[in-house]
């Protein structure tokens, strides 16, 4: 039979664990928040992971140019 102090115990260790948890989570956000905005934002393969491959006008516009004057040479 489980007595209330037993029943406290389990709820007070579960508490400890799940509070643990949850600071360690938002600790974990922080830091990669902060190295984010120092050193990975300058990465462009690190903002095309996850932010999506985004490109200006001007660079598709270049590669269609390139790809143009490819298949002139090939003609």
């Amino acid at each position: 039979m489980i007595t209330l102090e037993t029943a406290q115990a389990c709820v007070l260790t579960f508490s400890v664990l799940l509070g643990s948890l949850i600071v360690v989570f938002i600790l974990c956000l922080i830091g990669w928040y902060i190295v984010w905005k120092l050193v990975l934002c300058r990465f462009k393969f690190i903002k095309e992971l996850f932010r999506g491959a985004k490109e200006n006008p001007e660079v598709k516009e270049l590669k269609k140019g390139r790809s143009k004057l490819k298949k002139r040479r090939l003609d």
